[in-house]
């Protein structure tokens, strides 16, 4: 399952390349990055650098989110913060443990991805109005991003707060 998870991860980043390729040439010379509350542009950059800025943007997480993935399978049992610790990295339960968080990990990178895509998207379409203004969408974006960061952390608890029955 994890090679299925690392897919997805992947997916999403190769996703938010496309569309910075994709946007590149139909956005201004000069691209309004930055908004502040009311929505108003007030922080701009060329095209060229907003390409790099996107490229780097979702590689970088893409590469974080996957070294986590790395780092969380042989980090020592004392720096795992997880309920119940010593059963669930148990020898017994080790394996499963970090297989199950593991995909945690990548299902939430590719979410972040996904989210990133939303955002860019947001700021494409900013550019192309007069005047450039981020429009209201962000905010059901931003709520959904909420609601899925508490449900990773509810899915969590529930499945590291309680022991199996023996």
């Amino acid at each position: 399952m994890k090679r299925v998870f690392q897919w997805l991860l992947a997916a999403t980043v190769l996703a938010g390349w496309g569309q910075a390729f994709w946007q590149h040439d139909r956005l201004p010379e000069r691209v309004a990055t930055h908004f502040n509350a009311a929505g108003q542009a007030n922080g701009w950059m060329t095209r060229d650098q907003h390409l790099v800025w996107q490229i780097a943007t979702f590689t970088v997480i893409g590469l974080l989110f996957q070294g986590l993935v790395f780092l969380q399978a042989r980090l020592p049992a004392e720096y795992v913060n997880l309920p119940h610790r010593d059963y669930w990295l148990a020898p017994e339960h080790r394996a499963a443990t970090h297989a199950w968080l593991s995909g945690l990990l990548l299902v939430t990178g590719a979410l972040l991805e996904l989210f990133l895509v939303a955002i860019f998207h947001l700021v494409y379409l900013a550019n192309r109005a007069a005047p450039r203004s981020l429009s209201n969408g962000i905010w059901p974006i931003a709520l959904a991003g909420i609601i899925l960061s508490a449900g990773l952390v509810v899915a969590v608890l529930a499945r590291f707060s309680r022991r199996p029955a023996p």
